[in-house]
């Protein structure tokens, strides 16, 4: 792989549709190995500030970067762009040594007409250590004027051990969870629990369930219900691959329908469409592989 000191380099992005047509983005990244991880991120617009944390001059230099600041943050901290009537924040939840910002390159194409383009206002959340291992999970909000739909986030879980992670999200008269457990097994937070890998739940103010969905597990409890589904995950034998399509030894299952969701080589691929011994996936062409492991998900929706 890019990064061969790492043996661990696992990314999951949850997208979250709320209403008024809004979403937010939780994502997760998980890395082990070397001594030195920063977690990037910029936007459009421009940096407007950061809340959580005070920034001071640095005197770090990294090539192409200009204008750098750093903090030492002692908890999350969210950094806000504006681009127009539009504000994006970003939170960042675990703990990190030092919170680089920068200016970038504004550029986005390499044919010339963008090349004088003005910066773009970098963060890079840095940790240090030897044969070092992270967890980094953010909360993604773009939102238009001046209140964005997420009032509050909080790290309910962050176990180094298994990589666990749990993150509450609070909107207007809602609560959400979003839980990730690449190991699977089980997890508590107080009256949540998910056997799997990976779970999401809204509850009301009474902590009444709203919406659950869980994949690639068997049991989510929340707000005095269970959703649950016979097994989380199935794995095939490939047999060949020809472009978008994994050729199986095996009939692929019923319940695979295209939306759903497979892993090769622990990446994931949404499938696009099945037949009866064949995946075709979206986007990316199919990568070599033995087997193929469908993840099979459940989904409820108070009526």
């Amino acid at each position: 792989g890019q990064y061969e000191q790492c043996d661990q380099y696992q990314r999951t992005c949850v997208l979250v549709q709320i209403p008024n047509g809004q979403t937010y983005a939780v994502d997760l990244f998980r890395v082990r190995g070397g001594n030195l991880h920063r977690y990037g991120f910029h936007s459009n617009g421009h940096l407007t500030g950061i809340s959580g944390t005070n920034l001071g001059p640095s005197n770090e230099s990294i090539q192409w970067l200009d204008n750098l600041r750093e903090a030492t943050p002692q908890n999350s901290f969210t950094a806000t762009w504006k681009d127009e009537n539009i504000r994006l924040d970003i939170t960042l939840l675990n703990p990190v040594h030092r919170l680089l910002v920068a200016d970038a390159p504004g550029w986005r194409s390499d044919s010339g007409e963008e090349l004088h383009a003005p910066p773009v206002q970098q963060i890079l959340a840095e940790r240090n250590g030897e044969n070092l291992e992270s967890n980094y999970a953010a909360v993604i909000a773009p939102y238009p004027g001046e209140k964005s739909p997420v009032k509050s986030t909080q790290l309910l879980l962050d176990d180094p051990d298994t990589g666990a992670i749990a993150v509450r999200i609070e909107r207007e008269g809602q609560t959400d969870y979003v839980l990730s457990s690449p190991k699977g097994g089980t997890i508590a937070i107080g009256s949540i629990s998910l056997t799997g890998s990976f779970a999401f739940a809204s509850v009301d103010a009474e902590e009444n369930l709203l919406r659950a969905f869980l994949m690639d597990g068997t049991e989510l409890k929340c707000g005095g219900q269970t959703l649950t589904q016979p097994q989380g995950r199935t794995e095939l034998n490939v047999a060949s691959i020809e472009g978008r399509t994994f050729h199986l030894s095996q009939n692929v299952p019923n319940s695979i329908v295209p939306g759903s969701y497979l892993l090769a080589n622990d990446t994931g691929f949404e499938i696009e469409s099945t037949s009866k011994k064949s995946i075709t996936v979206r986007d990316y062409p199919a990568i070599a592989c033995e087997t193929v492991t469908l993840l099979h998900a459940a989904e409820w929706t108070a009526t």
